[in-house]
């Protein structure tokens, strides 16, 4: 039986083997199948590098969520400066960048806390607006978004190694209340 109980805290330094061991599963579980080996693995070395989760997690810039079932990490997110191809005009910004749960935890009601989580902090930083990109196929995660009132504002290109995947822009206006 699941163990549906789950507690939450910030990411510590000493976490960060554990967060970048989470996304590389949870990437690969979701988006593995679509890349050549070559591709994905450069892509997973360079984004879930422990030195590279290390650093966001001690950047002050940046803040990492994580859930557990236990003692182990079963979902994550991170929020922080907006780095996606679009112009956040002049009011302050914030990116969700991740949300990231193994499968086996999905449907639990876990990522639906993170995102709730994340919108409330950035609500808190001080956003008006809150942005995500998301992968243009990714049906189940654009309609989570949507119903939590995120609209599509643009497109780019995600590059994994050297595949290029079509990713959407979505905002989350923050001065109003949902």
């Amino acid at each position: 039986m699941l163990d549906r109980a789950l507690t939450f805290r910030d990411a510590r330094e000493n976490d960060a083997v554990d967060v970048a061991e989470i996304g590389r599963d949870t990437f690969i579980e979701t988006f593995g199948h679509l890349y050549p080996p070559h591709d994905l693995k450069t892509y997973l070395d360079d984004a879930f590098a422990i030195e590279t989760i290390r650093a966001e997690i001690l950047d002050p810039q940046i803040e990492v969520r994580i859930a557990f079932a236990g003692k182990r990490i079963v979902a994550y997110t991170k929020i922080g400066p907006c780095k996606l191809p679009i112009d956040t005009g002049a009011d302050p910004a914030l990116e969700l960048h991740r949300i990231y749960v193994y499968r086996a935890r999905q449907g639990v009601g876990v990522g639906r806390i993170l995102l709730n989580w994340a919108i409330e902090r950035a609500r808190q930083r001080g956003a008006a607006q809150l942005y995500l990109g998301v992968f243009s196929k990714n049906e189940r995660a654009i309609a989570v978004y949507e119903n939590r009132g995120f609209e599509t504002v643009g497109e780019y290109k995600f590059p994994v190694g050297e595949t290029l995947d079509d990713e959407i822009i979505m905002r989350l206006d923050l001065t109003t209340e949902r």
